[in-house]
């Protein structure tokens, strides 16, 4: 068994075939290579402790040598201020309760193992730029990315991470920050701002004190926390009523004239992006709960299928940019693993010769059977409202 024997056989299996057991994988071994590995031998490898080390470099290369730029402004205003778009968000799953000790969950009495995957993703390059696997049970706000990597970037992110100190770091270091807050939140009102304009009556108390009393529509404010040592944070919040009659909460530091409050609440939205990601995963790629009491092997499985999910993603991408010109889907492209794996692999194994033939092959059958669906209802209905293009696709 060579590194470059396991990976292959690991990316083809949890890539395109449904896998329950390590026998699963060990089947797709032995296919690729002709052999005969006997299944102790082959969990004996896999239960190592090196084993989660050496997959989840594989996994960091593929990110950073594979990953390229698919979508993009179409003008200076509004996203063409940032130099990217970038979410963090986490999604966990349980696992072997015989793991407690070491992936610890939150829900100690039904399930008492889990893990979480904290990812963070980049929009414009559609694809993911780190994962931290942990245990459940250890806070979200823990794995935000650190603020000197947002310079210039708009961070994007949920109810879970929302920190003054953080704000505030992210400020000093250049960067953007929209993520929805739990609507408890009590700071001073500076000023509010309607669809008909400026709201003073409203001005100069505390959140909690006039929130019931707001208009049921968007708002757009400006908001001030005390801070130590005498200083304040002020912030931009949009409040969103929703039909659940309730407002949603956003915080930011984008000013008014990079984004109206219209835009903030639609730019949110592409948060979701990174939930389609879980999903590819967990729907795609055999991201699920390993039958097994091994910590080493589990995780090791976990990096392999994310190595297969990134590859499928990134093969979508080649072929949106050099293909016919046309939006491919990466969701669908997840779902054609069996089409797109087995031929590259194996001519992975064979020292990539006729590697040209065999991406060529790749991106014709993604651009003929995983072209997105409709391109023009993306640009009015999806991520492409607000100037967002596709790179390498024609209009």
């Amino acid at each position: 068994m060579t590194p470059q024997r396991l990976v292959c056989a690991l990316v083809e299996a949890l890539g395109s075939l449904r896998v329950r057991t390590i026998a699963d994988i060990l089947r797709t071994f032995n296919a690729q290579n002709a052999l005969a590995t006997r299944y102790k031998a082959f969990y004996n490898r896999l239960a190592r402790p090196e084993f989660p080390v050496f997959v989840r470099q594989v996994y960091l290369d593929v990110l950073r040598k594979l990953s390229q730029s698919v979508l993009r402004a179409e003008s200076p205003e509004h996203f063409g201020y940032f130099s990217d778009i970038v979410v963090q968000d986490g999604s966990s799953f349980a696992v072997h309760d015989a793991l407690a000790e070491t992936f610890g969950g939150r829900f100690s009495t039904n399930r008492p193992a889990a893990v979480e995957l904290h990812t963070f993703i980049s929009v414009f390059h559609d694809q993911v730029l780190n994962t931290q696997l942990a245990p459940d049970k250890h806070a979200e706000r823990d794995f935000l990315p650190a603020p000197g990597d947002l310079t210039g970037k708009l961070l994007l992110a949920d109810r879970g991470y929302p920190s003054l100190e953080y704000f505030q770091q992210v400020i000093d270091a250049d960067g953007y920050f929209l993520m929805r807050a739990k609507a408890d939140l009590n700071p001073k009102v500076v000023c509010v701002r309607g669809p008909g304009g400026r709201l003073p009556r409203f001005e100069g108390y505390r959140l909690q004190d006039v929130l019931r009393w707001l208009p049921r529509r968007r708002l757009d404010l400006v908001v001030q926390w005390g801070r130590p040592q005498g200083r304040t944070l002020r912030l931009r919040m949009v409040l969103v009523w929703t039909p659940k009659k309730q407002f949603m909460v956003l915080v930011t530091n984008v000013t008014r004239r990079i984004l109206s409050a219209t835009q903030v609440a639609e730019t949110y939205r592409l948060r979701w992006q990174i939930e389609l990601v879980f999903k590819e995963w967990k729907s795609f790629a055999n991201l699920h709960e390993f039958g097994s009491a091994n910590p080493a092997l589990v995780e090791g499985l976990i990096w392999a299928s994310l190595c297969a999910a990134a590859l499928k993603r990134s093969l979508a991408h080649a072929s949106q940019r050099v293909g016919r010109r046309v939006a491919i889907s990466t969701h669908v492209a997840a779902m054609c693993g069996a089409h797109i794996l087995r031929d590259l692999l194996r001519c992975a194994l064979e020292g990539f010769h006729d590697l040209e033939i065999i991406l060529e092959e790749i991106v014709h059958f993604l651009s003929n059977n995983a072209a997105r669906a409709h391109p023009q209802r993306d640009r009015i209905k999806g991520r492409l409202r607000f100037g967002l293009e596709y790179v390498g696709v024609s209009a």
